[in-house]
């Protein structure tokens, strides 16, 4: 049954997706003041199950794009003119209206994104995203790898500047609209991938709002009754956890605008390494390699701050948490997506295999 979330849930639900966006997916600090607005306009959150909604049902995916870093302080809802526009479209050319929000992927500012947009616009919330985590590349949400077009699609700035685009996929998604976020100074709001309800229901990785709201409760656990995080994590969540220790170095290089580093951490005997494109790829405990994507590798500070690899610094004491991908992530077309990552990082003739395996 849709149900209405409290200000509290949302609030849940960003620290939450913010540790479970593994290193990417935008920073609490934004999304919590995205959402903080929907208060303040008098609006609710409604949310519901994919398995819910009609098959003719008109979806349509709501997200932010451009520089992390840009967006952690001058995001100005960028998403609701890009939302606007493809809505209007749709409007005119199907003749129907858009009856649900669903987001692009896991994260602090990518969960906030479609949660105001849905609020906003007065539609229902879907629960659940196109990856079950964040990811650096259109092309790896899996509306793409389940053969979901991705245009007409729309993007804006904060003014309401920019157009409907028309793209073969979504590397030339890419390709086109991080040109227009040069363009627009770091931001800009997407709208995307409209799909029936039928679509939806055979891509989506479903659940993942109300598991971002548990893990967020968990942390805010840990934060106010101090408890043992990584016990919690374990126990509560069934996650993997990779290592508990200081971080020694971080090392961090930009090309073709994405960031790519390696993150140490002083574990004991042996050192925890994860290297990242944006988002974490993999996870190696001295010559062991423990976690590879889309399986999950999130950071939180030892008392329950969840953190983005924007965040995460020299000296800082981190709890690294490993946990199992969705099954539609782990199928033979969703690898081969994922597979050029590995080579990216340093791991060319690496190979996919599951966290319950390495560990």
């Amino acid at each position: 049954m849709p149900r209405e979330l409290k200000q509290s849930e949302l609030e849940d639900i960003i620290y939450g997706a913010a540790f479970l966006g593994a290193g990417g997916g935008g920073s609490p600090v934004q999304g919590l003041s995205i959402i903080s607005q929907i208060e303040k306009e008098g609006k609710k959150v409604v949310l519901i199950n994919p398995d819910e909604i009609r098959n003719d049902a008109l979806v349509v995916v709501s997200a932010g794009m451009g520089s992390p870093a840009a967006a952690k302080y001058g995001w100005r809802n960028e998403h609701i003119p890009a939302f606007k526009l493809l809505k209007e479209y749709l409007e005119k050319t199907l003749g129907k209206t858009v009856d649900y929000v669903v987001p692009l992927e896991i994260g602090a500012g990518n969960f906030a994104v479609p949660i105001h947009t849905a609020a906003s616009n007065e539609i229902p919330l879907i629960d659940g995203d196109g990856a079950g985590r964040a990811i650096p590349e259109l092309q790896l949400v899996s509306y793409d790898i389940y053969g979901i077009p991705i245009s007409p699609m729309a993007i804006t700035n904060w003014e309401g500047n920019g157009g409907i685009l028309f793209v073969k996929d979504a590397e030339w998604a890419e390709k086109v609209c991080r040109q227009i976020v040069i363009a627009f100074q770091g931001n800009a709001g997407i709208a995307l991938y409209p799909m029936s309800g039928k679509q939806l229901k055979e891509s989506v990785i479903p659940g993942t709002v109300s598991l971002s709201m548990k893990v967020g409760s968990l942390l805010r656990k840990s934060r106010e009754e101090d408890a043992h995080l990584p016990d919690l994590l374990s126990e509560e969540l069934g996650a993997y956890v990779l290592g508990v220790g200081k971080v020694k170095e971080k090392t961090l290089e930009t090309r073709g605008g994405f960031d790519f580093g390696k993150v140490v951490v002083e574990t004991g005997k042996r050192d925890l390494e994860i290297y990242f494109k944006n988002e974490n790829i993999i996870a190696k405990l001295g010559e062991k390699i423990l976690t590879i994507a889309p399986d999950l590798i999130c950071w939180a500070t030892l008392d329950g701050k969840p953190l983005t690899n924007v965040d995460v610094e020299e000296g800082l004491e981190v709890v690294v948490a490993g946990l199992k991908s969705h099954e539609r992530l782990r199928t033979e077309k969703a690898l081969k997506a994922f597979k050029h990552l590995y080579a990216e990082v340093g791991f060319k003739d690496l190979k996919y295999t599951p966290i319950e395996e390495l560990i």
